[in-house]
């Protein structure tokens, strides 16, 4: 099965190093992982996979396959290692679903292209927050639209190209202090897309190379939002 691009989120460790990031793609036989400093070919990984729909992640061996190439999304390609019957099913039932799900129309803020929306594995959940957000060294407050287990959509009246790399700093619902994080520009909505579509300027980014602490304040978020909705 070829490859299908998907983004959710995934841990993987080598050594005393464990990194809390995202997918840029998925088959059977590997996952194409986003990372601005991904370890050298041939490095083996503990990887988890926080598939959609599965309660549990899925833990895997590893084997860093090569980087991906110059002007792509930074990452890389880590082969499975050992992967059980029942996993394999499990990853190419995630993969078909994905395809299904291809034409599926945008949710939320982001007014994607059919190849953005199918890559989108987990819903965006409509919320605004506070994010501090930047490019280069000066944080800005803006604020968020909606946000996902693998990004978020900020508004801003100036977005960065795409393949950025950011900082930003979330005032996550349900309280807590402020979780720093870098992320990946990988949507853009500029002033004149935003009138013409009826919605905010801004950019939707994936996050990246987080550690265990990110990822359970971005997972208590989602749980306070949904705890909020169905209260109301």
């Amino acid at each position: 099965m070829e490859p299908a691009a998907i983004v959710f989120p995934i841990r993987f460790a080598t050594g005393n190093i464990a990194v809390q990031t995202t997918t840029s793609a998925l088959s059977e036989q590997g996952v194409l992982v986003r990372c601005l400093e991904p370890p050298p070919a041939g490095t083996a990984v503990s990887i988890k996979l926080y598939l959609p729909g599965a309660r549990e992640a899925m833990h895997l061996d590893g084997r860093v396959r090569e980087h991906a190439n110059p002007g792509d999304e930074p990452g890389f390609w880590a082969d499975f290692v050992g992967v059980a019957d029942a996993q394999r099913a499990q990853i190419g039932e995630v993969i078909a679903r994905r395809r299904r799900a291809a034409d599926a129309k945008p949710i939320g803020a982001m007014a994607l292209s059919p190849r953005d929306e199918g890559r989108r594995a987990f819903p965006r959940y409509n919320v605004q927050f506070a994010v501090r957000f930047a490019t280069v060294q000066d944080f800005v407050l803006e604020y968020a639209a909606n946000i996902s287990a693998g990004g978020v959509f900020v508004h801003t009246e100036n977005p960065p190209p795409l393949k950025t790399v950011v900082q930003v700093e979330m005032e996550l619902p349900g309280g807590g202090i402020a979780v720093p994080a870098r992320a990946l520009v990988v949507h853009r909505v500029t002033k004149q897309e935003a009138q013409q579509r009826g919605t905010v300027p801004g950019v939707g980014v994936q996050f990246m190379d987080a550690d265990d602490e990110f990822r359970r304040r971005i997972d208590a978020a989602i749980t306070h939002i949904l705890e909020t909705e169905r209260a109301a």
